[in-house]
C-alpha cells in the first residue's frame, strides 16, 4: 500500500484528480443509492471542463467499465450489450458538453448540468426503447419508454442537483483553501 501511494504522490495534479474521479465514479454506482442518483454526470462535465479531452475521455471510460464489470458480477448479469452503447456515447457526449463550460460562471455550469441530464436521459431512453425488446418500436412504444422513465429523470436531476454541489462547490472550496496555503 506504501509503494502505491508513493507513486500517486509522485504523479502530477491532474493524473491524482484523475485517480480520485475514476473512485468517485466507481464507488458512486457501486454504493445502494436511488436510481440514476450517481456523481457520473456532474463528474463527466467537471472532467470536461478541467482536464484535457483525452485524459478526460480515460478516466470516465476505467470508472464506467470498471464499475460495470463489478455491478455485473455482483448482479449476475453480462457486462455489455447493445444498450451500452447509448450509456457510454451519453457519457463521452457529456464530457464533450463539459469542455464548453466557461470558467467562473456557477449559473451557467448548473445549466449545463440540467442540459446534460436531460439530454442523457433522453438519449439512453432512446436506446432502451429501441434494443431492450421492452417497449413496441412504434411511437406509442417511444412515448410509452419517455412516460415510464419519468421517474429516472427526476431522481437522475435531483442526483445531479446535489452532486453539482458537491463536486463543483467542493472542487472551488479546496482551490480556495490552497490558495490561502500558499
Amino acid at each position: 500500500m506504501r509503494k502505491i501511494m508513493r507513486k500517486i504522490g509522485r504523479l502530477d495534479h491532474n493524473a491524482r484528480l484523475a485517480i480520485c474521479w475514476i473512485f468517485i465514479c466507481i464507488v458512486g454506482r457501486l454504493i445502494p443509492h436511488p436510481a440514476n442518483f450517481t456523481p457520473l454526470t456532474n463528474l463527466c462535465l467537471f472532467a470536461g471542463s478541467k482536464l484535457s479531452k483525452r485524459l478526460a475521455f480515460l478516466v470516465i471510460l476505467v470508472a464506467l467499465l470498471v464499475s460495470d464489470i463489478t455491478l455485473a458480477y455482483w448482479q449476475g448479469h453480462q457486462v455489455l450489450s447493445s444498450w451500452s452503447i447509448f450509456t457510454y456515447s451519453g457519457f463521452a457526449a457529456t464530457v464533450c458538453l463539459g469542455t464548453k463550460i466557461p470558467n467562473g460562471s456557477k449559473l451557467t455550469t448548473l445549466a449545463y448540468v440540467f442540459a446534460s441530464s436531460l439530454g442523457f436521459w433522453i438519449w439512453t431512453n432512446f436506446g432502451t426503447w429501441l434494443c431492450s425488446g421492452m417497449y413496441a418500436l412504434t411511437p406509442w412504444g417511444l412515448s410509452n419508454c419517455y412516460l415510464a422513465a419519468l421517474p429516472f429523470l427526476r431522481n437522475a436531476l435531483c442526483g445531479d442537483l446535489v452532486w453539482f454541489g458537491v463536486i463543483f462547490f467542493g472542487f472551488a472550496r479546496l482551490k480556495n483553501l490552497a490558495m490561502l496555503r500558499v
